[in-house]
Formats: C-alpha cells, structure tokens, sequence
C-alpha cells in the first residue's frame, strides 16, 4: 500500500541535499569502475570513436560510436541494406545534436556528451525526489531516491547514451504535468522524443496526467501536453522522408539490431529470440550473448514485480503512473526481443516507490540491496568490454 505522507510533508518544498548526494555517491560509483575496467580490460570489443579517451573506453563504445557518426557526418546517405547491416540511421537525433555542437565551438563531443549525461541524471534524480516526498514523505521519498541512484542499470546514465537525458525530460514532464504546467510537459515530452524512439513514451505520460482533472479543458490540455511531440517526431520524420527517401528508415533499420516491428514484433521476431537466448543461457554458447540474455531477464523480471507491486498499490491502470510503467516494459517488448531491456527498464521510474516501499520494511534490507547493488553495477561495467548495455 502507497505510504501517505503528512500533510506538512506534501506541503514542504524538498530539499536537495539526498539527491545531490544519492548522484554524487553513485556516479563516483560508476565512473570508478568505468576507470578501472578501461584500463583492465581495454577497448569495447567493436573499438570506439577516437575522442573517447583510453581510460572511459567502457563509458564510450557501442551505441556512442553511432552517435558520434552522426554529429560528424550526417545520417548515411545509401539506404540501399537498410535493416540488413548497421547505419546509423537508427538514432535519433537530439544526442548527435548535442555533440554537433560541441564540435562545432572545439569541445570533445564525447566529453561533452558524458557531462550531459550524468548532469541529466542529476536533475532526474532531483525531479524524482521532489516528485516522491510529495506523495511518500520524506523518509520513504529519500529510499526511493537511493534506490534510484543505486539501481545497477542506473550505471547506463553514466555512457553516453540518451538514459540520463531521457528520464530527466521524464521526470520535467511529471513534475510540470502533476503541477497543471502541461504545456511544459509537452515540451520535455518533445525532448525525450527527438533523443531515442522510446522517448515518445514521456509523451504518453504526460498525456495521462492532462487527463486528469476537469471535464472542461481537457481536449486543450491534452493537446498542450501531446502535441508537441507529435511535431516533433513529424519533423524529423517528414525530414528523413525529403532526404533519405523514407520516413520509415529510422525503424526498418532496428531490424539489423534483431528488432521486429513495434506492436507485432512478438509475432514477427519473438520466437527466435527467445530460443536463441535459451541456447545461450543452457549451453553458454554464443559469446558474451548468454549472460547479456541472463542480465536482460533478470531486469525483466525485476521490472514486472515491482510493477505488481505497483499495480495494487495505485489500483491499476486507472492510475497514470501504472499505465505509463507498464508501457515503458510493453512497447520495447513489442518488437520481440527482450535485447537491452534492463536499460529501457529505467525509463519506468514509478516502479521505485514501490521499491524504496520494500526496501524500509525490513530493518537491514536497504544496507543489503545497497551492497547487492554495487556488485552487480560492477558486473554491468565489466560487461560492457564485450556486450552493449
């Protein structure tokens, strides 16, 4: 059951101080480990871009090679294997963006880009704590807070990659939307949008929360809220169409990431997957496939019973926060591969109330999970040399 929090609780303007310490004590964390797996175990097995320095190498290889390719070059002219070979095609373009221009005034955009990240990561955390004591209290909102921080696939906002930066426009589009602020929403809805396809989520939430409310008003809160994104994602879509030949490209070309189409995927791609991880977890065949297959199911699993949990507590999907977790697990589901669901996982912040619920009822399971959570945080980091998050 959600912890009601005193009424001078949900009045009080929450401070800072646990979610800048949460943020400092877990990214010092991760950028330790990053540190020390770069140098241990060197390069990510597919290489990295020449502006990642050799001691962030495991912060800056996989995707990050991607985005790196568009900021310099442009998205790739020949679409001729799109679907059958990489292109980066795939990514969206907020990130590249963002180190295009660092490029453009002389800054690393790889430097750059990292900073973001984990400054992005600062404010979701922030936005979350401010979020949490007005619904758990203090107390309960500082366990959440922490186990945000802590959560092992919480070290993916520390690459660079769009998590950090897509959950702080998460948790802007929350706290805009809970305060009557929609169309602010819908401009941190419209952010998360442009930086990766599942960004269109924040949307969705932002969306629910207009919805709730007066009668009178809704059709233009929603639309405050909602339409945003909708321009956005039009845009860059209508660009692709003018450009590139396709307003569809940026999807066909998951498939080279063994994704199926959203919303079918499961038909069109599950089966395969999901025998293809079984070979890899009963004969660890496959390379670093079967412990990624393992870290991915784990996550999943963890996902699906804190969003249980979450579900009895808000009383189903009438409530916007259960809706909008619950599609952060689905719609990457959808496309049939449960491949790099611990990082999209994270986008479903909600399922850390139920969470720091669980980690104060029982004196001595936060120091534990605590603990527990270090460990795996570094297994993550050490997989990063031959697996992408």
């Amino acid at each position: 059951m959600r912890i009601a929090a005193p009424a001078a609780l949900v009045r009080a303007e929450p401070g800072w101080r646990t979610p800048l310490v949460a943020w400092a004590a877990s990214r010092a964390l991760v950028l330790a480990l990053g540190i020390a797996a770069s140098l241990a175990f060197g390069v990510p097995e597919r290489g990295v871009d020449p502006a990642v320095p050799r001691a962030l190498a495991l912060l800056g290889g996989w995707d990050t090679t991607w985005y790196l390719d568009v900021a310099r070059h442009g998205y790739a002219h020949d679409t001729g294997q799109v679907g059958e070979v990489f292109t980066n095609l795939a990514f969206f373009p907020l990130l590249p963006g963002v180190m295009a221009a660092a490029l453009a005034i002389g800054l690393n955009p790889f430097i750059a880009a990292l900073v973001i990240s984990n400054l992005a990561f600062l404010a979701a955390l922030q936005g979350f704590h401010v979020l949490s004591v007005g619904r758990l209290g203090e107390e309960a909102a500082a366990r959440a807070t922490w186990a945000l921080a802590l959560l092992p696939t919480a070290a993916y906002a520390s690459v660079a990659y769009t998590e950090g930066i897509v959950l702080a426009c998460a948790l802007g589009a929350a706290l805009a939307g809970t305060r009557g602020r929609h169309g602010l929403a819908g401009l941190a809805a419209a952010a998360a949008t442009l930086a990766r396809p599942t960004g269109i989520l924040v949307a969705l939430l932002a969306g629910l929360l207009a919805l709730r409310g007066p009668a009178a008003g809704r059709v233009r809160r929603v639309a405050l809220a909602v339409g945003p994104s909708i321009v956005a994602l039009t845009a860059f879509l209508a660009w692709m169409a003018v450009a590139r030949g396709s307003a569809l490209l940026p999807f066909e070309a998951q498939r080279a990431w063994d994704r199926g189409q959203v919303g079918i995927g499961l038909v069109t791609a599950a089966p395969s997957e999901i025998s293809a991880g079984w070979d890899h977890i009963v004969s660890g065949t496959g390379g670093a496939a079967w412990h990624a297959t393992i870290r991915d199911l784990a996550f999943l699993a963890l996902y699906v019973w804190l969003l249980v949990r979450l579900w009895r507590s808000e009383g189903g999907l009438r409530s916007p926060w259960v809706a909008y977790s619950a599609a952060a697990i689905a719609l990457p589901l959808s496309s049939g591969t449960v491949t790099s669901m611990a990082r999209f996982g994270l986008l479903a912040f909600p399922l850390m109330w139920p969470l720091g619920e669980w980690l104060g009822a029982e004196r001595g399971r936060a120091v534990r999970w605590a603990g527990a959570a270090v460990v795996v945080t570094a297994l993550l980091v050490a997989q990063l040399t031959m697996r992408s998050p």
